[in-house]
């Protein structure tokens, strides 16, 4: 009976335990203004913590404590922290890792967005099987030059989906959106840079599908809409809705 226990409690111990232990950990470079060092970077539903025999370096953070974090590319990710650098008139340190090994899964990037308490900037979106309401093909205009790809809208995200330069955004940690000439369509997220917000400007190759900038307006201002303040005429029950933009100061 005690064997039996033991080998029913090593399976259950075996089955359970990779599912329970979301932990990822990678072999990195640090990257400074002048000489790199090397360690390990540990990924946990609790924290991220470099690891390092470089003991100025070493650190350990609660995702509270994280401002920012950018996944630039499957193997370059980035910590927008709340230190001071002194030397830098106290601008906030950011922590900028190589993956030597390893990529970036869509799986990380579920977990991070799970986690994280300010947007996350990624350019690898979590998986998911549900079909986008609208589907756009696109070129993403950068300094010079772009890069195509599609944009992607779904209800609760919206996805520029791309080989070189993909993007993923809920309607949470989209600051607006403008769709002011016929073939162009500009999201800014909600992206700490130097200067402001980021703004990501498409080239539509396409016109933008009827509905689609109604579809997102309801999503990115939800507290916008209202209710009609007039009332409703005798023997008509239909309320109706109407986009009012808050102005704010």
């Amino acid at each position: 009976m005690c064997r039996l226990s033991l080998i029913l409690f090593g399976i259950i111990f075996f089955v359970v335990q990779p599912a329970a232990a979301q932990s990822y950990e990678f072999p990195v470079e640090h990257t400074h203004t002048l000489r790199n060092c090397r360690g390990k970077l540990l990924i946990t539903p609790e924290k991220i913590e470099y690891k390092t025999e470089h003991r100025r370096d070493a650190r350990i953070w609660e995702y509270v404590e994280i401002q920012q974090i950018t996944v630039a590319s499957p193997v370059e990710l980035e910590l927008t922290t709340y230190e001071d650098q002194k030397r830098m008139a106290g601008r906030d340190r950011i922590f900028k890792f190589r993956l030597l090994e390893g990529k970036i899964t869509p799986e990380i990037s579920a977990l991070l967005l799970e986690k994280a308490t300010h947007p996350l900037v990624t350019s690898v979106p979590p998986q998911s099987e549900d079909a986008p309401q609208f589907a756009i093909p696109v070129k993403h205009l950068h300094t010079f030059g772009g890069c195509s790809g599609t944009l992607k809208i779904y209800g609760d995200r919206v996805v520029f989906d791309s080989q070189t330069d993909a993007r993923f955004w809920r309607y949470s940690d989209i600051q607006s959106f403008s769709h002011s000439e016929r073939f162009r369509f500009e999201i800014v997220g909600y992206e700490d840079k130097v200067g402001g917000a980021k703004a990501y400007n498409f080239q539509l190759k396409e016109e933008l599908p009827a509905q689609t900038y109604d579809y997102v307006w309801a999503r990115v201002y939800p507290s916008k809409f209202r209710r009609d303040d007039r009332l409703a005429q005798p023997g008509n029950a239909q309320v109706t809705l109407s986009k009012r933009p808050v102005t704010e100061q």
